[in-house]
């Protein structure tokens, strides 16, 4: 054969073979990205694919979903929870496409025109996909303590916040509880001073507002208070407690790292009810003075997961 005629034979054999090439992965979100998945999957995978075939990623609703098309065969879609953390998304994406990219037929058809020698048994035998450890489960419940600073219409001061979160409990709707332990308070009523001190116990539902590594999250739920309140400098001094009932509305930002949050937060206390601090003085009029009924409180704060 002239070595035009091995030119023409090598160019038979190029045409009839579909072009090779990675696949082309493409991603709606940048936790995880499509670079960030690409990556992740050249690690997983070093064989040869058909150019036509994608892998489409979309995340939403705290799923992840992903899509497979190949020329010539139906399309493919895998949906799985989205995890908080954009690592483990683009590493379970990568699994997914690698296993779905092992499970395909070979990409080259036979070539009637070119002569094949022929082949051992062992040589056509395709390896096992190899089977990955299933991805642990996000993590669901926290407990945690916070520092912030009050503000209301007597002034300021400081609470500390011991809390515990059950995330995701219905749907991405989770329940919330907190103690508030305000530092006790004075104010002037009468003659003498009154040292008052409200603990509340609060209750709350929060809602993921965004996805990933940094989370905002809204928060609204009810407020019960024990108004506790002492006296001193009067001429017999007494000590009262009363019942609060109320309502909170807040908004966190954190950032999740290995089971653990960082977060600050902004809260409104509300309570509808008026509460007084009276003092009474044989053959004078009362003194009446108002517990602030709306409170302001902002500062940071320490979760981690338990399981």
């Amino acid at each position: 054969m002239r070595p035009t005629q091995y030119v023409t034979a090598l160019s038979a054999l190029c045409l009839a073979a579909p072009a090779l090439a990675a696949p082309l992965v493409t991603s709606d979100s940048e936790c995880p990205s499509a670079d960030h998945v690409t990556a992740r999957l050249a690690g997983l995978w070093s064989g040869d694919n058909p150019a036509s075939a994608t892998a489409s990623i979309r995340v939403g609703l705290g799923r992840l979903t992903i899509d497979l098309i190949s020329e010539g065969e139906p399309a493919v879609s895998r949906s799985l929870p989205a995890e908080p953390d954009c690592e483990a998304r683009a590493q379970a994406a990568a699994l997914v496409i690698a296993a779905w990219l092992d499970s395909r037929p070979g990409p080259l058809g036979e070539v009637e025109s070119v002569p094949v020698p022929p082949l051992e048994l062992a040589s056509l035998r395709v390896p096992k996909p190899k089977v990955q450890p299933p991805l642990p489960a996000p993590p669901r419940f926290f407990l945690g303590i916070g520092t912030l600073a009050s503000v209301d219409a007597r002034g300021a001061g400081a609470v500390l916040s011991p809390e515990a979160a059950w995330l995701r409990l219905v749907g991405r709707v989770g329940l919330w509880a907190g103690i508030w332990l305000p530092i006790p308070r004075k104010m002037t009523v009468g003659q003498g001073t009154a040292r008052w001190w409200r603990p509340v116990l609060a209750l709350g539902l929060r809602v993921p507002l965004t996805e990933g590594t940094w989370i905002a999250e809204g928060g609204i739920g009810p407020a019960f208070g024990l108004l506790v309140v002492s006296g001193s400098g009067f001429t017999q001094d007494h000590t009262d407690w009363a019942p609060s009932f109320g309502a909170t509305v807040g908004f966190r930002l954190a950032r999740l790292s290995r089971g653990r949050a960082y977060w600050a937060e902004l809260r409104g206390l509300l309570w509808p009810a008026v509460q007084n601090i009276r003092s009474d003085v044989s053959g004078s009029v009362s003194h009446y003075e108002a517990v602030p009924r709306i409170e302001g409180q902002l500062g940071l704060g320490f979760s981690f997961s338990v399981f």
